[in-house]
């Protein structure tokens, strides 16, 4: 049986997708600290799995937290990387690469008073240097919690796409 859920209301949706446009304005304009102050709450699980490209026959079970993964951070590992970053001291990004972020086909839904659940899909096109250029396409899965001060982000799942990345590195925020 199809679990059905409901949609937020236009108004709620529009807020969510603001939220996310000032998440990536602060991401493309290299406010970490800001971004990370402003939309990650204390209890965020901040995870990008590692996916095996499988035949529709093999029916393990999908990645869960405990298995490899690309990030699998908690508040205090997501901080250490935002304040690692903030150094200058991160030579693969030295001199920074520029990026900008296109979030798209948000669909929100309420799981608990103030919570939602929130699915889209994000393009990270990034340009380092002179010619490296690096387009990453995922599917992101958030859980936002509405506060007094905004939404704040208490999950996020990051499904990238490619099963072989080109880039040099993943060292930027989704």
């Amino acid at each position: 049986m199809t679990e059905t859920r409901k949609p937020v209301g236009m108004e709620l949706h529009h807020a969510i997708v603001n939220h996310y446009s000032a998440e990536v304005r602060m991401l493309q304009n290299q406010q970490y600290r800001e971004w990370f102050d402003t939309v990650i709450a204390e209890d965020i699980h901040y995870w990008m799995p590692v996916y095996e490209q499988r035949f529709a026959r093999d029916r393990r079970p999908d990645p869960t937290p405990g298995d490899a993964a690309i990030y699998n951070d908690d508040y205090a590992e997501l901080l250490q990387r935002v304040d690692r970053l903030l150094t200058g001291q991160v030579w693969m990004e030295d001199p920074p690469s520029r990026i900008r972020y296109f979030v798209t086909n948000v669909e929100a839904f309420e799981i608990a008073p103030f919570e939602f659940e929130v699915f889209s899909n994000v393009l990270v096109h990034r340009n380092r240097r002179q010619s490296e250029v690096y387009v990453h396409t995922l599917g992101r899965e958030d859980k936002l919690r509405k506060t007094d001060s905004g939404f704040k982000v208490f999950s996020r799942k990051l499904n990238i796409d490619a099963r072989v990345v080109q880039d040099k590195n993943l060292y930027f925020f989704a």
